[in-house]
């Protein structure tokens, strides 16, 4: 009840000058409480609004992931998600290593029950570039999951981002070898030894919660290698498609091809007499994702904008900027030692003096 009155009345300004830590703290104990619960969600969104920024990562932020989680209810979770981070200040809003990796990782598991792959894979791939000294089991958690939905995506097991840490490029595979050894036979596409990993490390992808992305996986690759024939075919036996994508049943492949023909991934006709299928190429543009992309590019530049504004009007950013130029650093100094230097360019000097 503390934390729902504080929740409505609390003071931003206030809680960034004195107390974030607790305040974090507080937030995670009430989210605890209430897993499962709409309300909860509701009001931790409120909470967002009002403690920090647009933009601002907080530790608001990923105990509402996962009350979003907890709950399945992760279109809750679009409009803060949707949002992109760029300021990140662990003393103000009393953020911890913790909060970063559990809001990508989080925020990957919601795109995930949203079948929104490719969000997904970039939130885990984040949670990644965290700079550390040891494996957080976090990002372990998170890369398992990179993995397949990297194979999901590029139909390949991604190489990890540059900008990770050399101890997570070094290590991190050696805690995943079952996501490793089904990766590498999605890459040799050699499916019955996909199908042979899948079912080897069954109870491992259970423990971490991933069978559903396995079998996720193993309709992908088989959707991507009809699409394949599609390129080079335009008439094929479903018996003939079966042995191509290595497949021992046409029967499956028929429901995988009946299955993307109903979501419009496949133009094709299914001749139930002779077995036969026919593709048609008919290749489609999406204006409304074209636009909605422009949209955020050009929100992304407008916040730049104001960032690089706010950056020269700083105190540092123009003490820096005069310090750089060694013909006005000699005019200051020669100044300096006749004491016309103005008060104000003395005030912004002094700290390099």
């Amino acid at each position: 009840i503390n934390a729902e009155y504080m929740g409505d009345h609390f003071d931003p300004a206030q809680i960034h000058t004195h107390c974030s830590d607790r305040f974090a703290v507080l937030v995670e104990r009430y989210a605890e409480a209430v897993r499962g619960q709409t309300g909860g969600i509701r009001r931790l969104t409120s909470v967002i609004h009002r403690y920090c920024e647009r933009g601002t990562l907080s530790p608001v932020h990923p105990q509402l992931l996962m009350l979003c989680l907890s709950a399945k209810h992760y279109k809750a979770a679009v409009p803060v998600l949707n949002v992109t981070i760029f300021d990140i200040s662990p003393h103000k809003m009393g953020l911890q290593p913790k909060d970063f990796l559990l809001y990508y990782y989080y925020g990957g598991k919601v795109w995930l029950g949203l079948r929104e792959w490719a969000k997904a894979y970039q939130c885990f791939q984040t949670a990644l570039t965290l700079p550390c000294t040891a494996l957080s089991a976090i990002m372990v958690e998170a890369f398992k999951k990179y993995v397949l939905v990297s194979l999901l995506i590029h139909g390949k097991m991604e190489a990890l981002p540059k900008q990770s840490a050399l101890l997570v490029q070094r290590h991190m595979k050696k805690h995943a070898t079952e996501y490793m050894e089904y990766a590498t036979a999605f890459g040799k596409r050699e499916y019955p030894k996909m199908q042979e990993a899948a079912a080897k490390y069954a109870t491992v992808f259970e423990q971490d919660q991933n069978t559903g992305l396995v079998q996720q996986t193993l309709t992908k690759y088989l959707e991507q290698s009809i699409h394949r024939l599609t390129a080079t075919y335009i008439t094929l036996s479903l018996s003939a498609i079966a042995q191509s994508v290595g497949c021992s049943s046409p029967a499956e492949v028929e429901a995988v091809m009946v299955r993307m023909i109903e979501k419009g991934a496949l133009v094709a006709r299914i001749h139930q007499q002779d077995g036969m299928v026919s593709f048609v190429d008919t290749p489609t543009f999406n204006m409304a994702e074209v636009e909605g992309a422009l949209q955020t590019a050009q929100q992304l530049v407008e916040r730049l904008e104001h960032m690089d504004e706010q950056l020269q009007l700083s105190k540092e950013y123009a003490t820096r900027q005069v310090l750089r130029d060694p013909n006005l650093r000699d005019v200051l100094d020669q100044e300096r030692s006749k004491g016309k230097l103005g008060k104000i360019m003395t005030g912004l000097l002094k700290p390099y003096y």
